[in-house]
């Protein structure tokens, strides 16, 4: 009689410990994608920071431009990359989150395309300037609102100057 009731404390520990650490498995898988998220934004961050519209109106050199673009897209790529994660509904405010993460890469994604179309126009004589850098101010500010939108909503730190995780 005892034999069988270890054995069946034994399976029930067993059993409790396979749904324990299913659970933190993807409670962590969650983690590592919002913090690859976060991580893929501040890239495009100081991607897209390092071309800012007067500059590329003031002083036109289009190999650093192109570079900077360059390097742009390939983060802005990252970024959407990463805010396709699915995340489980363990994690708090899951599906605001994931819908936060595309709206930030959708704005990264139209601002880079104004910044494109932006550089096209300098060298159009015709272009109104002004309003294009007003759509660009426009659209950053959509974007950081979306992002600002998304820090309140997940349980994470922030990144310090050297790009480690901290948490808050």
């Amino acid at each position: 009689m005892i034999k069988k009731f270890k054995i069946v404390l034994v399976l029930a520990l067993l059993v409790i410990a396979v749904i324990f650490s299913l659970f933190y498995r993807m409670h962590h898988n969650d983690i590592k994608a919002l913090t690859e998220f976060l991580a893929s934004y501040e890239n495009f961050e100081k991607a897209i920071s390092g071309f800012p519209v007067p500059v590329i109106a003031s002083n036109l050199d289009l190999d650093k431009s192109n570079d900077l673009e360059s390097k742009a897209g390939d983060a802005l790529i990252e970024m959407s990359t990463k805010a396709a994660a699915r995340l489980s509904s363990l994690t708090k405010n899951d599906a605001a989150l994931m819908s936060q993460m595309l709206e930030i890469a959708d704005f990264s994604g139209k601002e880079l395309d104004h910044l494109r179309a932006y550089k096209r126009a300098i060298q159009n004589i015709n272009a109104d300037l002004d309003a294009l850098a007003k759509e660009h101010g426009e659209l950053t500010s959509k974007r950081k609102t979306a992002y600002a939108r998304f820090q309140g909503l997940a349980p994470l730190g922030t990144f310090d100057e050297l790009g480690h995780y901290t948490k808050d």
